[in-house]
């Protein structure tokens, strides 16, 4: 059960707990292949399939983790190329379900990339599809509510069914305009710019829940740094922690791109002026704080050098260091990341649940020097990086393409699964990651989308040490055509004890406080949705009063509920009291959360006390 975070400024009394700072040595941690034993059996592709013109399609092979059917479980959703799409039901036995036909991919298909997310807020996991090499429309089907899929068709826009051929790669979900609703980027690679099915779409929301319109233009997207769109794996983002998804693409030649949104619904390329975009062949991409400082950080595969190959590709991957002020240093040598050959799908995660990120890294080309090279592991060491895959098990040598973490057995530690292009899957399962504790965290939006997607998560563990912090933002495509479960994962060390302090920024601005949690659980948070409910505790009451006086007349950082800021506008004013006073005993009453009258009256002479000797905004 969730236990909310009951703030009274100047009064708090916090339990200590003996924790590890974040960033403890870490054990071994054991990766198992499990993939045979799972019933996990298809073949991604075949030669004879990927012959001739559609020699390119090497780049294929996406998976999805997500509860397609909300059962409590992690499930798979693969692409084929050239073949139904196949839907891998987990029965919880460590075991899946093949499904195609039962699951309503009934044709032979050139999909790619794939995606999740509640499109239309009704509760149930959507999918998104980009059509591959020489494909001339794109797939979004929609989930009945246990893992049954109808193709939307051509008649919405997000089809992209416009008879135009394509090298469809990935696809991301983020509410980039604050609505509630989901929206959703493509990309494209191989073709002219001008002709690009990279596209932006917005979801029409209320007025039309899950159907598009393409706004690539008005909102300032078609912008390429080449006259080819080469952009593989695109990403919504916060990074500069505004309360707006940015957004990103790792691309091919030189062509990587960072777009700031404006809050506006338009996009600002700041690629250059943010010290990003050096990386000569970027293609998968992923983001986390390996740094512990409490931003996100962006690593990016490329061709590295091969023994024996001049060949001019890619010169190394990187790993760009979040400056928190928009920009961006590289520290990919300092990290130990920089080579890892022809890599392609990567996430960062933490294997061994000790409180920091490692990092992952899918491998494959089978061409002249670069023949059978294996997956790349790298364990996170105070944010610098040694390669652990063959001593953790992760030996795969084939052509790695897609790659997603998900905890598919529920037992508190982070699993692994690649998709091999022309090849079979691999399933590792993680067997003593959990040896360290953890805490696993699903959001559900109420006010925003239904997935929380875009909610940022901070964890303290111990309050004592307030710097010693791990962040992680709920993110709806990672990676190179694939998407990790929406489920957020933390790892504590050994003997966490209760996690002093969790807070969850929402992208509709609401902030949520939990305390005193157990660790080891999976926690199910739902957003608050009383407007004024400021500490996220389920009801309007003097604690939120609290908070508007504490940080009276203040500039604070917009949408700050924790600081008072309810309108949005990064000040803490009379609009802020006015909305706590117009809802106030709105909600379900915190035992021992209500006021005796006097006090209230006291608390509102105060406040308009305050008033009479505010101070003039800056």
């Amino acid at each position: 059960m969730l236990v909310h975070h009951q703030k009274r400024l100047g009064f708090c009394l916090y339990a200590l707990w003996l924790v590890p700072a974040v960033g403890s040595p870490a054990h071994a941690v054991t990766f198992t292949d499990v993939t045979s034993m799972a019933g996990i059996n298809h073949v991604q592709s075949t030669a004879a399939v990927n012959a001739g013109p559609n020699g390119s399609s090497f780049f294929t092979g996406g998976v999805a983790a997500g509860d397609f059917d909300n059962d409590g479980l992690t499930d798979l959703l693969f692409t084929r190329f050239g073949d139904t799409d196949i839907l891998y039901r987990n029965l919880g036995n460590g075991t899946f379900n093949p499904q195609t036909t039962v699951a309503g991919f009934t044709a032979s298909t050139p999909t790619n990339g794939v995606v999740s997310g509640d499109i239309d807020n009704d509760g149930d996991l959507d999918l998104y599809m980009t059509g591959g090499v020489g494909a001339t429309r794109n797939y979004l089907y929609l989930n009945n509510g246990s893992g049954v899929f109808t193709d939307a068709g051509s008649a919405n826009p997000a089809s992209l069914d416009n008879g135009m051929a394509r090298n469809g790669q990935g696809a991301t979900f983020a509410d980039y305009d604050n609505d509630g609703y989901l929206d959703l980027m493509t990309a494209d690679w191989g073709t002219l710019a001008t002709n690009s099915q990279s596209r932006l779409f917005r979801n029409l929301g209320a007025a039309n829940p899950g159907v598009f319109e393409d706004v690539t233009v008005a909102a300032g997207i078609n912008v390429y740094r080449s006259t080819i769109s080469s952009r593989f794996s695109p990403r919504f983002v916060d990074l500069d922690r505004d309360g707006h998804m940015d957004l990103t693409f790792a691309s091919d030649f030189n062509t990587s791109q960072l777009f700031w949104n404006n809050g506006d619904g338009t996009f600002t390329d700041g690629t250059i002026p943010a010290n990003v975009g050096t990386d000569d062949n970027g293609m998968g991409s992923t983001f986390g704080d390996y740094d512990g400082d409490g931003d996100l950080d962006w690593f990016i595969t490329n061709v590295t050098a091969a023994p024996g190959v001049t060949a001019p590709f890619g010169i190394w991957n990187r790993l760009y260091r979040n400056n928190g002020d928009r920009t961006f240093t590289d520290v990919t040598q300092e990290a130990g990341v920089r080579d890892s050959r022809w890599s392609w799908g990567t996430s960062f995660f933490d294997a061994d649940n000790d409180a920091d990120f490692d990092l992952i890294a899918t491998n494959g080309f089978n061409g002249e020097g670069w023949d059978f090279d294996r997956t790349f592991l790298w364990q996170n060491d105070n944010g610098t990086f040694s390669d652990v895959s063959d001593a953790s098990g992760i030996t795969d040598t084939g052509q790695g393409r897609g790659l997603a973490h998900l905890d598919f057995d529920n037992d508190g530690d982070l699993d692994l699964v690649i998709v091999n292009h022309e090849g079979v899957p691999v399933l590792y399962r993680n067997d003593d990651g959990n040896l360290s504790d953890y805490i696993r965290i699903h959001t559900e939006g109420t006010l925003s989308n239904r997935d929380g997607i875009g909610a940022f998560i901070t964890v303290t563990p111990d309050l004592a040490q307030p710097d010693d912090i791990i962040v992680w933002e709920i993110d709806g495509g990672s990676g190179f055509l694939s998407q990790n479960e929406h489920t957020a994962h933390f790892g504590l060390g050994l003997n966490a004890g209760p996690i002093d302090r969790i807070t969850i920024a929402w992208p509709s601005g609401m902030v949520q406080e939990l305390s005193n949690v157990s660790v080891n659980q999976l926690l199910h948070v739902i957003e608050p949705t009383l407007l004024g409910d400021l500490n996220g505790d389920g009801f309007v009451g003097i604690d939120d009063l609290n908070i508007i006086l504490g940080n009276w007349n203040q500039n604070v950082a917009p949408a700050d509920a924790l600081l008072g800021d309810v309108t949005g506008d990064g000040f803490v004013g009379i609009e802020d009291l006015n909305t706590v006073l117009g809802n106030w005993n709105q909600g379900a009453p915190p035992a021992l959360a209500v006021p005796e009258p006097a006090a209230l009256v006291l608390h509102i002479i105060c406040a308009f006390t305050l008033l009479n000797n505010k101070r003039p905004r800056r």
